[in-house]
């Protein structure tokens, strides 16, 4: 680690602990946030606000769910594949728990690849935006669009992306996962890593907002 950033992160978990006021530690913490490739406060409340309404809608909506897309090693250059076999899992999972109505969509997004790299909220955040440009030139039928990825390595699940916007292309509820989560054996064929998807995404419904969309990103 370069002796700046090492000296900007020291300080800045020193302001943290002795800061009386949370707020203001997030603020002071947002430039890292920031820097780290999370979204500004103005798209956070957008995605807040967008979250909320996925609360209150989803049971009555029409849900569009994306073919899930495997991606081996993790990189641009790899060939991706869009797996309808998942989908319908994901859709089995998510009917079982919702009134939504469940849709496939007629055609597979095309969206410009994303270098996944070393830093996977950067990427989730970069992917979220390109997921709504797609939905925004497209007008996907439906309420709300969810896009899931599954990256695995040697049959092991590495990597976890799930999104879900309404069809005006805002971003409504995101959501990164890896070995932290799950751990370093998850298999990356059956059914598992689906369970996993649908049990946070309405594990989260119930959450605030700012649990989901921390302000300034920090939380």
């Amino acid at each position: 680690m370069k002796p700046t950033l090492f000296k900007t992160l020291s300080v800045l978990a020193l302001v943290s602990l002795l800061s009386p006021l949370h707020a203001s530690t997030e603020i002071l913490l947002y430039p890292l946030a920031r820097a780290f490739g999370g979204p500004s406060e103005s798209e956070l409340v957008k995605c807040r606000q967008a979250f909320q309404q996925l609360q209150s809608n989803l049971g009555t909506s029409r849900l569009v769910v994306q073919p899930v897309l495997s991606q081996p090693k993790y990189s641009p250059e790899n060939k991706a594949v869009w797996r309808q076999d998942l989908a319908e899992a994901l859709r089995r999972e998510i009917g079982s728990k919702s009134g939504a109505k469940l849709e496939a969509p007629e055609n597979t997004p095309v969206v410009t690849p994303t270098d996944f790299g070393h830093n996977q909220m950067r990427y989730l955040w970069s992917r979220a935006a390109e997921y709504g440009k797609w939905v925004k030139s497209t007008h996907p039928a439906g309420d709300y669009v969810l896009f899931t990825e599954v990256f695995a390595r040697e049959g092991k699940v590495g990597a976890i992306q799930v999104f879900v916007l309404d069809t005006s292309g805002q971003l409504a509820y995101c959501r990164l996962f890896n070995s932290h989560q799950f751990g370093p054996n998850l298999a990356s064929q059956g059914d598992e890593a689906i369970r996993l998807i649908v049990k946070h995404l309405f594990d989260d419904l119930a959450k605030e907002p700012k649990k989901i969309f921390p302000p300034y990103g920090v939380g």
